[in-house]
């Protein structure tokens, strides 16, 4: 059975605020704002958890699963405080992303510890496509 979008914002704050950061540091739609906002809809007995613009979809997951859609949503608030956290401590020279992934994993390990693992692995498939590359940093 999916819940409604009250209590996902009630889940997603409640990781929120055991990581230290401020209570909806992450507002969720369930509808379209039109400016690629993601939103989440509730068809089929799944989540779908969408990016569109203006009309047009440019992105949709879809799932059963209630962890993985909170995932979802957490991850792209810890990518946005990784790569802050880059920026704030940047290293000339040195690809940001050496800072920036580290900094995600650990912050997707504080709002859930099975996380981590997973964290890990899509770091890894990332890397594998694109490796560190410092000479882009001169």
């Amino acid at each position: 059975m999916l819940v409604n979008i009250d209590e996902i914002q009630r889940q997603a704050d409640e990781m929120i605020l055991r990581a230290g950061f401020p209570e909806h540091s992450v507002n969720l739609c369930s509808a379209p704002y039109g400016d690629g906002t993601p939103y989440i809809s509730f068809e089929n007995d799944s989540y779908n958890y969408i990016y569109s613009e203006r009309g047009y979809e440019f992105s949709r997951k879809v799932t059963h699963s209630l962890n993985t859609l909170l995932y979802w949503i957490i991850s792209e608030f810890a990518y946005q405080i990784a790569y802050q956290y880059e920026l704030d401590h940047r290293v000339e020279g040195r690809d940001g992303r050496r800072i920036a992934f580290p900094k995600f994993v650990e912050i997707m390990a504080n709002m859930n510890p099975a996380w981590e693992a997973e964290a890990r692995f899509e770091i890894q498939k990332i890397l594998a496509k694109a490796p560190y590359d410092d000479s882009l940093c001169t």
